[in-house]
């Protein structure tokens, strides 16, 4: 008897409603900015012993898209070479692009998520 109430105390428990999964986000893939960051804001950011070193990188961010165009919540997803300040120069850069609130095939950008792969060269 005992086990038998303890089966149905666990189903009851299991039969609970559930939330819905959270929906995933929409990824931009055509943006249309407003504002990018310019060779000056690349090279502002450069990390100093990769330029001290003639090191050429690159970098990749994943960003949410607020309301106003600006991204937020960014996160480095690529870094190379690894551990030498590339994907931290990214996320700074991340406060200059602003996005317009749909991309050019017609979908709403906020709320979405962007990734964004950034170059990074010493000039030769």
């Amino acid at each position: 008897m005992w086990l038998t109430a303890m089966a149905f105390f666990a189903a009851t428990v299991d039969a609970e409603p559930k939330s819905p999964p959270a929906a995933e986000p929409v990824i931009i893939t055509r943006p249309r900015w407003v504002k990018r960051p310019t060779g000056e804001d690349i090279a502002r950011v450069y990390p100093d012993r990769a330029a001290r070193d003639g090191v050429d990188g690159r970098a990749a961010m994943d960003c949410m898209i607020k309301a106003d165009g600006r991204l937020g919540d960014c996160k480095v997803m690529l870094e190379e070479p690894a551990g030498a300040g590339f994907g931290e120069a990214t996320l700074r850069l991340s406060t200059i692009f602003r996005m317009q609130s749909k991309s050019s095939d017609g979908i709403e950008t906020a709320g979405g998520r962007i990734r964004i792969p950034v170059r990074y060269m010493v000039p030769r």
